[in-house]
């Protein structure tokens, strides 16, 4: 049956009567008759052993639904006790309790609730619930923060410990001994925990980053995160992102970039893309350059020089001192082969449409003194306004250095050279890129297509010298 407490909430009641009658002939063991025969029948079996197990079967039988009927109403009482456990609520523990005195859940919340002036009480709720529940590693976590709090460290280490090993990944254990290991001036331990919510829990990271963060900004207490850097986990390439972006000094993104053990393999590209962008945020041109110079392979390396890959046989990396494409819908910018020059050349095609086109370039890192830029194009049915060309800007004023003639119209490969001139002053980086001549917005629109191969900036000799 049921009915509603006062206060609205539901309770339950199991009435479980069970009835048997034990016969007073049967339930008693009689002696043996002087006269009586040894055996009763042809069963060989004397009739008092008969007796005697009958009476057995009957007491049996009784104790076994005494038993079944304990166990159906200790299995209802879990249940519910368990079932208003589970509500998480002040209300449902007060109820778990009442139906389960030692709901292990229950009691261990209830002791979390205690304040500092009830610290007694805490602690005995707390061994209670362990002693309820032996398996549980929560009231372990919540009896060593009592007993940190009141000094006793090494027992409450101990503990911790023993939470540790009971819960190793459950996300409440995991965090909650991370803090206390975070009180203790453990910050090993504390990665770890921290290392495991985060590969088994990502969303975590908006929580547990700021705080590894710390760690690295500070110089007296970086050094934890050496077993990170030796070992990197999955998430440490997400980790890096979110430092190179919000750190706030570029010393602390260099520390962990430059300590992390990459077992002899280049970086990631997304590694090294995070730390380039925080480099040139910072206008660390010739670090940058650097940076991406490591993390070519020995293809990639055979392609170095003042232009990177000016012949287009290697893919366009899109970051860098490679070339970097922004596409436009109304343009398509490929490589192929072509079978009149070895290798492949870019190609462009142009849709017919209005683009303000600026969406082909390469920065470059020269030192100041006199260049020359050569190459080679292709023509077929490019139709705009005025053309296309090939402009040198220095980046930190935008002021241009040189441009080339106009490619419009239709020819078959033809050279390309033009001379500019990297001022000594404020020109630390430049960048080369393929611009739409225009002057009014009637003029963006283009049509037909375009080659470039064998792009190349050489350095005059006489300059050099």
């Amino acid at each position: 049956t049921s009915w509603k407490d006062s206060d609205g909430g539901h309770r339950w009641q199991l009435g479980l009567v069970i009835t048997f009658t034990i016969a007073p002939n049967t339930a008693m063991i009689q002696p043996m008759p002087e006269n009586s025969s040894l055996h009763e029948g042809n069963t060989g079996v004397p009739w008092e052993m008969k007796r005697l197990a009958h009476a057995i079967r009957t007491h049996k039988g009784a104790g076994l639904l005494v038993v079944i009927g304990f166990l159906t109403w200790r299995i209802f009482v879990t249940g519910l006790s368990n079932d208003y456990a589970a509500q998480g609520t002040p209300v449902g523990d007060a109820r778990a309790l009442h139906w389960q005195s030692d709901q292990p859940f229950a009691l261990a919340r209830q002791s979390q609730a205690f304040n500092k002036q009830t610290l007694p009480e805490a602690e005995i709720t707390l061994q209670y619930a362990i002693r309820a529940n032996p398996t549980d590693a929560l009231p372990y976590l919540a009896l060593a923060e009592q007993w940190q709090h009141l000094g006793h460290q090494h027992s409450a280490e101990t503990l911790a410990n023993i939470a540790d090993t009971l819960g190793p990944l459950r996300i409440p254990v995991l965090a909650r001994s991370a803090a206390f290991w975070l009180r203790q001036n453990r910050p090993d331990l504390v990665l770890a925990r921290w290392g495991i919510l985060l590969t088994i829990r990502p969303e975590n990271k908006d929580l547990i980053y700021p705080v590894l963060l710390q760690l690295a900004e500070d110089p007296n207490t970086r050094d934890a995160l050496l077993s990170l850097l030796q070992n990197p986990p999955e998430w440490w390439d997400q980790f890096f992102s979110y430092a190179a972006h919000s750190a706030m000094r570029l010393e602390t993104v260099t520390f962990l970039y430059k300590r992390r053990n990459r077992n002899h393999v280049l970086p990631q590209v997304e590694e090294q893309k995070a730390y380039l962008e925080r480099l040139w945020k910072e206008k660390e041109w010739l670090a940058a350059y650097l940076t991406w110079l490591s993390g070519l392979d020995a293809t990639q390396r055979q392609r170095i020089g003042n232009l990177y890959n000016g012949g287009f046989d290697l893919p366009m990396t899109n970051f860098g001192f490679d070339w970097q494409i922004s596409t436009p819908i109304s343009v398509i910018i490929e490589t192929l082969n072509v079978y009149t020059n070895e290798g492949k050349a870019v190609h462009l095609h142009f849709k017919g449409e209005r683009v303000h086109f600026k969406d082909l370039y390469q920065y470059l890192y020269l030192e100041p003194g006199h260049y020359r830029f050569q190459g080679q194009s292709r023509l077929d049915s490019l139709q705009t306004e005025h053309g296309l060309r090939w402009r040198v800007h220095c980046v930190s004023d935008e002021k241009m250095l040189t441009q080339s003639e106009l490619f419009v119209g239709s020819n078959d490969w033809q050279d390309i050279k033009f001379e500019f001139q990297v001022p000594k002053q404020n020109c630390p980086l430049q960048r080369l890129r393929l611009e739409l001549e225009d002057r009014s917005a009637v003029e963006f629109e283009v049509r037909g297509d375009v080659w470039f191969d064998n792009l190349a900036i050489n350095r005059l000799h006489e300059d050099a010298q």
